[in-house]
């Protein structure tokens, strides 16, 4: 470890070594695709995802900058990434700086390291603990997923535990701490990963060679228990209580009605909704999410993938519903009305 800084920091920053088609890796293979990158790509890489910015890493590699200038080069706004991670402020001797050093002065010997490394720390220690987080994690991914299909991105961001502000006037988001702001039109991908571990709620956005930019939250979740005991407490996804009422208000819009005989037929993604109707996805998924309210929409992940389908048992039992809450019920009446008369 002494030879690549003794920094536990720059392991997070590996994910940015994975290709993004790459889903579910095995351990297998996120070593093989360290080992075939080139060795361009496994130094740029690295330092991108530590430094976050590409001109900065070029003139790095180039030679044009040295370490310490490009640490001082980097905006403000970065300040308490590299600080947490220990390049900031500037320290020759940190095990940080030596790291990222070694990375500059023998790349092939640092992803050798790397690698062993790696190997060591899975057969020794995480493979257990990875088999048991498994299941729990790929919960968490289908609860967000869908979760991600039902509501907006302002509301999804703060129910995931974000670190972001959702401005939805303007179309970006801002990091909560550092003033950083990311344009949605500047984005070009971006990562959800459930963490075990990521308590911080630090996430992650640098700018690829293409000039988009690459964004990863690994979003920590709180009801992942790391010893398998009870969980705790988190975002609850339960089915709402039926109410005709609801249904009615779901059904009256004609978009929502269209959705609910395409669902009927067919199972469909909100993406493919999208398609089919001409609308935004952000339309798709608050019509989706007032439909999923009502008790309407039942899911199911196919090939990895949240589909879509209308629920038939509540539309089956939606008249007797609506007749016990009618002519049978000694419930209180709820007698508000939506709209206001003008005298």
């Amino acid at each position: 470890m002494t030879q690549i800084g003794g920094s536990w920091e720059i392991w997070p920053v590996l994910a940015s070594l994975l290709p993004g088609d790459l889903a579910n890796p095995t351990f297998s293979e996120v070593t093989a695709s360290i080992r075939e990158l080139s060795i361009e790509d496994f130094q740029g890489k690295i330092l991108l995802g530590l430094l976050h910015k590409s001109d900065i890493v070029e003139s790095l590699l180039q030679k044009r900058l040295s370490l310490k200038s490009a640490i001082t080069k980097l905006p403000k706004t970065k300040r308490e990434w590299i600080n947490h991670i220990g390049l900031y402020p500037y320290d020759p001797k940190s095990p940080q700086i030596l790291a990222v050093e070694n990375l500059l002065l023998d790349p092939e010997m640092f992803r050798k390291l790397v690698l062993q490394i790696l190997e060591i720390y899975w057969k020794q220690s995480f493979q257990t603990t990875w088999n048991r987080l498994l299941p729990q994690l790929q919960r968490s991914r289908e609860m967000h997923e869908r979760l991600f299909h039902s509501c907006s991105w302002e509301e999804f961001s703060k129910q995931s535990l974000l670190r972001i502000d959702v401005d939805s006037s303007k179309s970006e988001m801002v990091a909560i701490r550092g003033g950083f702001r990311l344009p949605y039109s500047k984005i070009k991908r971006c990562y959800f990963i459930p963490s075990a571990f990521n308590d911080r709620r630090f996430w992650s956005a640098f700018e690829d060679n293409d000039g988009g930019t690459i964004v990863f939250f690994p979003y920590f979740d709180p009801s992942i228990a790391l010893d398998l005991q009870p969980a705790a407490s988190g975002p609850s996804l339960e089915e709402p209580p039926l109410d005709p009422a609801l249904i009615f208000k779901a059904l009256g819009d004609t978009t929502r009605f269209a959705i609910a005989t395409i669902l009927a037929r067919t199972p469909k993604s909100s993406v493919e909704l999208a398609r089919i109707l001409s609308v935004s996805k952000p339309t798709i998924s608050h019509h989706i999410h007032l439909l999923r309210q009502a008790g309407l929409i039942q899911e199911t992940f196919i090939g990895g993938a949240l589909q879509l389908q209308l629920k038939r048992t509540t539309i089956e039992i939606l008249s007797q519903m609506t007749i016990s809450k009618l002519f049978e019920s000694n419930d209180p009446m709820d007698l508000t009305r939506t709209r206001s008369t003008k005298s």
